[in-house]
Order: C-alpha cells, then sequence, then structure tokens
C-alpha cells in the first residue's frame, strides 16, 4: 500500500474507521522501521481479538505486549493436550505469567514450578552475546519474590513450588510423568539440565517448549537446545515467536 504522509494524515482524520486502522498500521510501520531494527508484525490475526487471552494476559503485563504471541503459543499447544495424561512443569518462572496459561488450561491437574527466586545464576562465557550492542545477562537478574508468584497464581489448587537453583529439586519429581513441561532460564546449563530431565520423563505425545531459543541475549539456551536436539531422535522446531519446541512422539 503505497501512502504519503500527508494522505495518511488526512485518511486518519477524515477516512473510515477501516481505513483510519490501516493507516494506523502503516504509520506503526514506519515509525518501527524509523527507529532501527524493529518490525512490526501483521495485522488482521484473529488471536489479537481474543477478549478472554488478553483480558488474562494484561493482568501480568498491563503496559506492553511483547511476550503476547509467546504466551498465546504456550495456550495453544497445552489445548492441543487436552487427552494426554501427566504433569505439565516451568523452569524459571519469574511472575508466573505463562504458569498462568498452563493452569487455566488444566485447572485440576499438578503444575510445578521450579525457580531459585533469587534471579539467574551466574552466565558462563557461552552465555555470552557475541553480537554488538546486545546486553548481556547478570548473575540476579529477573528475581522476582516467591510469595508474589503464589500470590498471582493462589486459584490454582494444583500448583506446587520447588524454589532452589536448577537442577537441585529435580529429584523431587523424579517418578512423575509430564505432558507438558516449559524452559525458561535464559542460560546454557539450566536449560541443558532442564532438557535432560524432563524429556526423559515426558510422555508419548509430550512437549517441551524452550522459550528463549532464538533470543540473541541467550546464546547458551540456543545451543543447550541444539546439542540436546542432535542427541535425541526427535527435531526441535524454531518458531517465529523465538521459542523452540520438541515433540515427543
Amino acid at each position: 500500500m503505497k501512502r504519503s504522509l500527508s494522505g495518511s494524515l488526512l485518511a486518519l482524520l477524515l477516512g473510515p474507521a477501516s481505513e483510519r486502522r490501516l493507516v494506523r498500521y502503516w504509520l506503526g510501520e514506519r515509525a518501527a522501521a524509523w527507529i532501527g531494527n524493529c518490525w512490526v508484525a501483521e495485522d488482521l490475526k484473529a488471536w489479537q481479538g481474543d477478549r478472554e487471552f488478553l483480558e488474562a494476559y494484561r493482568r501480568f503485563e498491563p503496559r506492553n505486549m511483547r511476550s503476547a504471541e509467546r504466551k498465546f503459543t504456550v495456550r495453544e499447544l497445552v489445548r492441543s493436550l487436552a487427552d494426554v495424561p501427566g504433569d505439565t512443569a516451568e523452569c524459571g518462572v519469574y511472575r508466573g505469567a505463562t504458569s498462568y496459561f498452563i493452569c487455566r488450561e488444566r485447572p485440576h491437574g499438578t503444575h510445578h514450578l521450579f525457580d531459585s527466586f533469587q534471579g539467574l545464576s551466574p552466565p558462563l562465557a557461552c552465555d555470552l552475546p557475541d553480537q554488538p550492542r546486545v546486553d548481556s545477562w547478570r548473575a540476579g537478574d529477573l528475581a522476582i519474590p516467591l510469595d508474589e508468584v503464589r500470590a498471582n497464581l493462589a486459584e490454582f489448587p494444583g500448583v506446587r513450588f520447588h524454589p532452589g537453583w536448577i537442577p537441585d529439586r529435580f529429584p523431587e519429581v523424579a517418578d512423575r510423568r509430564f505432558c507438558f513441561v516449559h524452559i525458561d532460564v535464559d542460560l546454557y546449563q539450566p536449560t541443558l539440565d532442564s532438557l535432560r530431565f524432563f524429556y526423559e520423563r515426558s510422555v508419548p505425545r509430550g512437549i517441551l517448549v524452550c522459550d528463549d531459543y532464538g533470543y540473541l541475549n541467550c546464546p547458551g539456551a540456543k545451543r543447550a537446545c541444539d546439542e540436546f536436539a542432535r542427541s535425541i531422535a526427535e527435531p526441535l522446531i524454531h518458531l517465529p515467536t523465538g521459542q523452540a519446541v520438541i515433540f515427543k512422539r
């Protein structure tokens, strides 16, 4: 759609509602391009009108939509497991938003949360980005108090908290089987530890999601996923949301 700035502003003021929407989108694209290396996702996606999802998402992120597509992806993947038995788990919980969507889809199941609640552990050399102007993680980043997460997930009776450094608390669930595991720990070693432990205990049709795979500030998480994928007979699927998915067949 070719537009001039003056024509776009006129349409924004005087055009019909459908035209104003298109102009707002076009202006957003141009503003993102001017800022530099920022993309605006395609318009007219049905999930953007899912009021139930958006209302729940804004409980955790009232001022930005940056992770909305990732949360929606998790919700839909968990929905696909309605007839698959097993517990669910999340490694790296932050404020509990992703766990909230997991629990909404399996409100009567058991959901295990693993997090230090003291932020990230010290990064290794492989966790440092090799891209210019990409900030690296530091020990203690992303710390959230356990009590805050408990309050955010208080409506779900099946939530089980395992505070501590990964993988120290994993033995407590060594006899459980899992249908869905979300791994969001940003760094190489805890990502690899999580994949090794939970893949072995995943049921057929189970799903493991690494939230950090496609992000330039998480090279260690990508390396861990790639190494692990080479060690098993399952493909690793890189989604445009930045997530990577392994389906246990």
